[in-house]
């Protein structure tokens, strides 16, 4: 492939270029020595056979002008094909050399091994799986060069044996200019067969498969194969991937719909692509170009068929909604625009919200049970019972949405999502002393996708990156507003909804990481007002809030606790450093220090209390299971610190210690304060567990001054400022204890 010569299909389209001239003589030449040397006047020949050669002369010349329109588009479509498969082959030839850059030979059939293998290498197992993901990858770009190749033979085809959409003559006059609009055709055409007739043949499948992937970015493509199945056939479509993706059915068949299903899923996130929510062109003006018309017009139909319901044999007896169809679809693939992602869930709010004329019950299925054919354990994992919170899962991979669609300041969105909306929508039968009953309940995922839509919003992290430090804190206005919404919610009613039997419990862990990321603001409004250096921008503003109230609920939850734990020790670390190096105070350093720890000994106090009340080292198995959770939290420590580290050194001498110690260290430092190898011992009583805590707590702020203090300052200072911490922390250390605390 790398010495396959694709110059010649420039070649071959200078070639159809020349024809076009060459058909574009010969119009000129027919009108000038024969049509209007003839017929054309009246002098030389008029009458009836004039008038009737005048007709045929016409025709003649519309056939030359569609010869030449033809050729243009072949011509065209060559060019466009060769451009396809060059790009595609020379991202094939990067992944080869990315490959061989990584320490693997790959040879000419594309097979992939390890250029050095040393005998014995520990690391063989490894590098073979490392070698067999790049062998896939390699099989994934020759596949796409094969279905650019496909696609180009059958847009030619189409080009040379298609009806002439000018008016039915020899040559096909349609000017040609998006060579994908006929594939799209082609697609929608093999869809539709698909749905109706209930199979493809071989053939028919790779045709279909082939032209899908090699316009897997093309807009014109997919907005084309959407206009051609409609909305209606889309969800039909998405009714019959559904019922292959059920229980029944045979891997082959099995494999091959869930190929289509994220097909269709790239289709719809190409074709729905809109301006940005903010910036760029206005929404007003782009609703009248072509593609704002084909968006309007398709979310249209969306929004009326989304009600509409359709058998789904292979899944269940009961007829599911449109909505619930096309969110199962989306939610196996990504890149959805902002402004689709939000006129979705508008659409399925309005279904749903009896204030917007919906119904609460919409979405209401049976489970199975006895003889009905209900939705199964299994197919509830990968079925959309609940659009709107699948909707939200998907909508939390773009924080730029999430923030968007839940900003209290744009709309109600976010008050109907926590406290007015119906989440139950699972039907399952009851036994009860007379007889069978059907109960309502909400399934294990009911109110994740919110809970997702809500990290994103707040974190600016879309959810699904591997590891926090895969991305960069990003907080917005918009993500802040949501963050001061939800905290205030969650207080009310001394934190009722996230109690230990609260709605929204088990969202405890995500709070605790949202919690991380506005540490600085939890710690301006539990100290009441005590003010430091300004790292939180833009501020969620939670003065007024009773935040020890939401804190205290999260220091019930392990996982929570170790987050929000280890992000307030690293905060207060910043700020510790941050004193030693601030060059404006007066105010002695021993006075900022007892100041700056205060605050996130409160919180620290708050938590520990919770947290001991909770019973939480009964729920420790051992040092392992702790130290392993505290990974976690470092990674999202680190982030923080990353984020503040820039904004924290504008205001630093060049060359602080804060600088020159780096995130990793810093982070290490305090972690090794939290780092527990007596937990099996300690795990007895809660007065005993908080106790540790605190003292905890009182020796990561005393590392915090060693760090900060480095080679400045002698032995017999840094003491002194380090009792001096270990008091204000030990004061501010406190909360009320549930349970009665030994002296």
């Amino acid at each position: 492939m790398a010495e396959q010569d694709f110059g010649a299909l420039i070649s071959a389209a200078e070639s159809w270029e020349r024809a076009a001239e060459g058909f574009g003589e010969a119009e000129a030449d027919h009108r000038t020595r024969v049509h209007h040397a003839t017929s054309g006047n009246a002098e030389v020949w008029s009458g009836l056979s004039a008038d009737a050669a005048t007709d045929r002369f016409a025709a003649t010349e519309r056939e030359l002008a569609a010869a030449q329109e033809e050729c243009r588009g072949i011509a065209r479509l060559l060019r466009d094909g060769e451009a396809e498969l060059a790009r595609l082959r020379g991202r094939l030839m990067s992944l080869v050399e990315e490959a061989r850059a990584a320490g693997f030979a790959v040879n000419a059939e594309g097979q992939v091994s390890v250029a050095d293998r040393q005998p014995n290498d520990p690391e063989t197992q490894r590098l073979d799986q490392v070698a067999a993901e790049w062998r896939l990858e390699l099989d994934r770009a020759v596949s796409l060069v094969s279905a650019a190749d496909m696609s180009l033979a059958l847009e030619l085809k189409d080009a040379t044996t298609g009806l002439d959409l000018m008016g039915g003559g020899i040559f096909n006059g349609a000017a040609l200019t998006d060579a994908q609009v006929p594939a799209g055709k082609q697609a929608a055409d093999l869809a539709l067969r698909l749905h109706e007739e209930g199979e493809l043949s071989e053939q028919e499948w790779f045709e279909l498969n082939q032209l899908m992937a090699s316009h897997v970015d093309g807009p014109a493509f997919n907005r084309m194969l959407l206009t051609e199945l409609g909305a209606d056939g889309l969800l039909a479509l998405s009714a019959q991937v559904a019922g292959h993706l059920g229980d029944g059915g045979d891997e082959e068949s099995r494999h091959r719909y869930e190929i289509l299903e994220q097909r269709l899923a790239n289709t719809v996130a190409v074709a729905t692509r809109t301006p940005a929510l903010d910036g760029g062109i206005p929404y007003g003006q782009w609703i009248h170009t072509e593609e704002g018309r084909f968006y309007e017009s398709w979310m249209s139909d969306i929004k009326e068929m989304g009600t509409e319901r359709y058998e789904v044999p292979g899944l269940t007896d009961q007829r599911v909604t449109g909505y619930q169809l096309l969110t199962t679809v989306l939610s196996s693939g990504e890149g959805y625009p902002s402004r689709f992602l939000q006129d979705m869930a508008d659409g399925i709010r309005a279904a749903e919200d009896p204030s917007q004329g919906g119904s609460r019950d919409i979405w209401r299925l049976r489970a199975d049970s006895g003889a009905w054919d209900g939705l199964s354990g299994t197919e509830l994992g990968r079925f959309a019972l609940d659009p709107m919170n699948t909707i939200l899962d998907v909508m939390a991979g773009n924080p730029e949405a999430s923030a968007a669609y839940l900003d209290p300041d744009r709309n109600d969105n976010l008050d109907y999502l926590l406290n007015d909306r119906e989440w139950a929508h699972l039907s399952m039968e009851a036994a009860t002393s007379v007889g069978y009953h059907q109960n309502v309940v909400e399934t294990a995922d009911s109110r994740w996708g919110m809970a997702n839509a809500l990290e994103s919003a707040t974190t600016g992290i879309p959810v699904g990156t591997e590891t926090p430090t895969d991305a960069a804190l990003s907080r917005t206005e918009e993500g802040a507003r949501v963050m001061r919404h939800v905290v205030d919610a969650f207080a009310a009613g001394d934190g009722a909804l996230i109690s230990d039997d609260g709605d929204w419990s088990f969202m405890r862990p995500q709070l605790g990481g949202m919690t991380a990321v506005y540490m600085g603001d939890f710690q301006y409004a539990i100290s009441e007002g005590l003010e430091f250096m300004s790292l939180q921008d833009p501020s969620a503003e939670l003065r007024g809030i009773p935040v020890d109230k939401f804190l205290a609920q999260l220091g019930r939850d392990e996982e929570a606790y170790d987050i929000v734990t280890l992000a307030q020790q690293t905060y207060t670390a910043v700020l510790v450093d941050w004193a030693f190096n601030d060059p404006e105070s007066s105010v002695s350093l021993e006075q900022r220090l007892e100041d700056l720890v205060a605050p996130g000994a409160l919180i620290a106090g708050v938590m520990s209390a919770a947290h001991a009340d909770a019973g939480y080292e009964a729920s420790v198995a051992g040092d392992e299971e702790f130290n392993q959770r505290l990974d976690v939290s470092v990674q999202i420590a680190e982030m923080l610190l990353d984020e503040v580290l820039a904004k924290a050194t504008e205001n630093l001498p060049a060359g602080g210690t804060f600088i020159e110690w780096g995130v990793h260290e810093l982070t290490a430092a305090v972690a090794d304060q939290m780092q527990r190898d007596n937990s099996d011992a300690a795990a007895e009583e809660s007065d005993l567990a908080y106790r540790e805590w605190r003292r905890e707590a009182i020796d990561a702020a005393a590392a915090a001054v060693y760090v900060a203090a480095g080679d400045d300052y002698n032995e017999a200072t840094k003491r002194d400022l380090a009792n001096a911490v270990r008091n204000s922390v030990r004061d501010h250390y406190v909360s009320d204890l549930g349970w009665p605390r030994k002296e």
